[in-house]
């Protein structure tokens, strides 16, 4: 099953729900139009990780989106699959991907950012690139 940019904003706040986070009202209707809860949340989560390993999403914004939502659920056992998508966006030189994961495992309580940096943005790309570098070599 591939799903769409829009989806993927759905199901980062099913996730978000499924944690206990409280949403704003728009934010609760787009839950509640969603087709995406007829899954439970680790169905969900099992169904972006095996479509990201299969390489059905080709273009890096979908990649990026599938990382965000991915983000939201807060799953430790996540780490290994963020590791090696890591390795091919960085190898593949896509910086806001490698961004993202940076994102992602950062929720995870990963060290992946360079603990001396004093902000963390998307733009920064060379930072960035280097800070996935260095956290892969650890």
């Amino acid at each position: 099953m591939k799903l769409t940019n829009e989806q993927f904003t759905e199901a980062g706040f099913i996730f978000e729900k499924a944690n206990g986070n409280s949403h704003s009202d728009y934010e609760k209707q787009i839950i509640a139009e969603s087709e995406l809860t007829k899954f439970k949340p680790a169905e969900l989560e099992q169904i972006i990780v095996d479509g990201l390993n299969s390489g059905i999403y080709k273009n890096e914004d979908e990649r990026v989106s599938g990382y965000w939502s991915l983000s939201k659920i807060g799953n430790r056992t996540l780490i290994a699959e963020y590791k090696k998508w890591l390795r091919t966006e960085l190898q593949n030189e896509n910086g806001i991907a490698v961004f993202q994961i940076l994102i992602g495992l950062d929720r995870l309580e990963e060290p992946a950012f360079n603990e001396n940096r004093t902000g963390r943005g998307v733009h920064e790309t060379e930072l960035n690139l280097k800070d996935a570098k260095l956290y892969l070599q650890k």
